[in-house]
């Protein structure tokens, strides 16, 4: 099945519960919507109105932006709606994992990157989401991975090649979460092959990274204040 057709089989599935789809406010389509970070319309007419914007709204992300990954969520989802409530956002204006190095010591890119990621994340209405600042008794590997699976959507950046940077970024790829990949220019060279086809936010220094953030972030129809 293409694009298309899974969407058209998501849609039939989603207008077959009548009581929802011309009655009811949050379900399957909202849901779907909230796990890719994606905002729903407001309920402010009619529910099989709404229902057929947010779905024009999916429709428009699955053929003109998600990645092979989250098309195959939404066909599973076609048979098993559990496999998006298991990890629906309640809201779609959650926080936004932010995947980068963070040893001080080791790296001297750390405040650049932190302090870029920070402001482009904020002045897009979003929340920025780093591990290291959260304090919590968790073992580390499993707090990511909840975060991860809970999160809006991951913005990794590769300079330096950390390797967590790839695991992170990867298992976040492959539960159909969008991932936003950014790289210094003068590191860009050493991005692993596997990955270097994706697009990438090069930049050259703080405001930089900032400002094409920002403005990827809005691209991507993931933010929450407009630019």
């Amino acid at each position: 099945m293409n694009r298309e057709q899974i969407y058209i089989a998501f849609r039939k599935k989603a207008e077959s519960d009548n009581k929802y789809f011309n009655f009811g406010k949050t379900g399957i389509i909202e849901e779907t919507l909230a796990y890719f970070g994606l905002k729903a319309n407001s309920f402010k007419g009619t529910s099989s109105w709404v229902h057929e914007e947010n779905l024009e709204k999916l429709h428009e992300f699955m053929i003109k932006k998600a990645t092979d990954e989250q098309i195959q969520l939404v066909y599973r989802t076609i048979e098993d709606e559990k496999y998006i409530k298991q990890d629906y956002c309640n809201d779609s204006s959650g926080k936004v994992f932010v995947s980068m190095p963070m040893n001080k010591d080791k790296y001297s890119c750390v405040d650049e990157i932190r302090n870029g990621m920070q402001k482009a994340i904020t002045n897009t209405g979003n929340e920025a989401y780093f591990v290291d600042l959260d304090m919590h008794n968790r073992n580390i590997s499993d707090k990511i991975i909840e975060e991860i699976r809970n999160c809006k959507f991951l913005v990794a950046d590769f300079t330096c090649q950390n390797t967590g940077v790839y695991f992170e970024a990867g298992y976040a790829k492959g539960i159909g979460k969008t991932v936003i990949h950014t790289c210094k220019k003068n590191d860009f060279e050493n991005i692993h092959f596997d990955i270097k086809q994706i697009q990438f936010v090069v930049w050259t220094d703080e405001r930089d990274l900032e400002i094409k953030l920002k403005k990827q972030i809005s691209k991507s129809g993931l933010g929450i204040i407009k630019i």
